[in-house]
């Protein structure tokens, strides 16, 4: 009986993509029918010979596509949920499109994008073969409480069987799988702009995650990224196989060596420093699957402005500069803002970075704005502020107690409204840099549209 509803359920499912994909309806749909005519449908799939799921609080999305686009550079196929739909139901979809009536899947890999509380259900269905984790980061409190919690519902269903790749400079993702299963780490060394006292709003770790005593760092990276050890217990992190050397901030490149002595020279978003951690990341993993050095290098210079969810054009004469900024994640906000510190010019700022959707996703806490560090929005080149959305006054209050200069701030509840007086007040001689959350894409879109009738797009 359960194999009978599985092929029902993948027969409905490939309908149901078919129908919904010019709606934009087939990241989720499929999988949500799929489950509830076969809950165990996950399982049953004939996965790929090499399965590799990439989890974390950042950095996600970027580095399953990155890891995506060398490997098939390598000359294999792959299956990838390249939207970031990462619960059950995206990953169901992802795998019935690529899958035979029997539910075999037709490509070589699969690399699969994990939401971190997803843990559970997904590796309980299947094993991986390998696991990256990013990093872990305090997020949505109202989802994701703090990382302790998160790091146990990763921690708590991992395989004896999956190999982790983990980030060598996060005391708290760096622990998972210990005593469980092979570890390898990769790690981002010293930089000139890495300090001695950690800079930013705030810091996950610390206290020794084994003793308690009060953690000590070499130099930190940013919040908790750094190198911990502990002078009362010892504590380390273990040493890393792949290590990323030489970052230069200003030209976007950095080198990235192997425990066998291999050295890649690489490129990455310049002011993106996640970028960096990300595509050592991805490294790691592509040279555990055996994949030449050569192909990583012209495939990551291929793919090296789009690793993130990052636009860089002229509309209608003006350069518009638009980033995601995942919504109630005060890290990712932090960093992404960090950007307006190396970018020259004159700038007007957009901010989209609480939910356009409230009234429908209702997310009332806006605590996570405090935890925010904003202080490039301090910078003198930054001539306006426009903060859009239901939660505009929120945001703008936030900044008035951070210290930001309130008379270059410019409210708008209406979307419509904020791109107008932007089309209005945007000066060929400055750029615009626009900060999104997930569900503002359509506004960053109007706004985009508004200014290309200014004059059109150049590239």
């Amino acid at each position: 009986m359960g194999k009978l509803r599985f092929l029902i359920s993948i027969i409905i499912g490939k309908i149901v993509y078919l129908i919904g994909k010019p709606f934009g309806k087939s990241t989720n749909l499929p999988g949500i029918i799929m489950l509830k005519i076969c809950p165990d449908a996950l399982a049953r799939f004939k996965m790929p010979e090499k399965v590799i799921c990439v989890t974390g609080t950042n950095g996600k999305t970027g580095t399953s596509n990155l890891l995506t686009h060398i490997i098939k550079s390598s000359g294999k196929t792959v299956l990838n949920n390249s939207k970031g739909s990462n619960m059950a139901t995206g990953l169901v979809s992802a795998l019935v499109t690529d899958s035979t009536l029997s539910g075999k899947i037709k490509s070589d890999v699969a690399v699969l994008e994990v939401d971190e509380r997803s843990s559970q259900y997904i590796y309980t269905r299947f094993t991986p073969d390998i696991i990256l984790c990013t990093n872990l980061f305090r997020d949505s409190i109202m989802r994701n409480g703090h990382s302790e919690f998160i790091f146990d519902k990763i921690n708590d269903y991992l395989s004896k069987d999956t190999v982790l790749v983990l980030n060598g400079n996060d005391g708290i993702s760096g622990l998972l799988g210990e005593n469980v299963c092979e570890r390898v780490f990769f790690s981002v060394e010293k930089t000139e702009r890495s300090t001695k006292e950690c800079e930013d709003t705030v810091c996950d770790l610390i206290a020794c995650p084994k003793c308690n005593h009060k953690l000590d760092f070499e130099y930190y990276h940013y919040n908790h990224i750094g190198v911990p050890k502990c002078a009362n217990c010892g504590f380390a992190l273990p040493e890393s196989k792949f290590t990323a050397t030489d970052v230069d901030f200003e030209n976007g490149t950095f080198k990235v060596k192997g425990a066998d002595g291999e050295s890649l020279t690489l490129t990455f978003q310049k002011g993106n420093f996640f970028n960096v951690f990300n595509i050592t990341g991805a490294v790691a993993v592509c040279r555990l699957l055996g994949i030449s050095e050569e192909v990583i290098q012209s495939s990551t210079e291929d793919l090296s402005s789009k690793t993130g969810r990052f636009d860089q054009k002229n509309f209608g004469g003006v350069e518009i500069i638009s980033m995601l900024s995942k919504n109630q994640n005060p890290i990712s906000c932090s960093q992404s803002l960090k950007y307006l510190n190396s970018a020259d010019g004159e700038k007007d700022v957009v901010l989209l970075i609480t939910d356009s959707n409230d009234s429908v996703h209702g997310h009332e806490d806006i605590s996570w704005l405090y935890d925010t560090d904003f202080s490039p929005l301090k910078n003198d080149n930054i001539k306006n502020i426009y903060i859009g959305g239901t939660r505009c006054f929120d945001t703008a209050a936030c900044l008035e107690i951070k210290g930001i200069d309130t008379a270059k701030l410019k409210l708008f509840t209406d979307y419509g409204k904020l791109a107008d007086e932007l089309c209005k007040e945007a000066s060929d001689d400055r750029k615009v840099v626009v900060y999104f959350e997930l569900y503002a894409t359509r506004v960053v879109k109007m706004i985009k549209d508004k200014m290309n009738s200014r004059g059109g797009e150049k590239e």
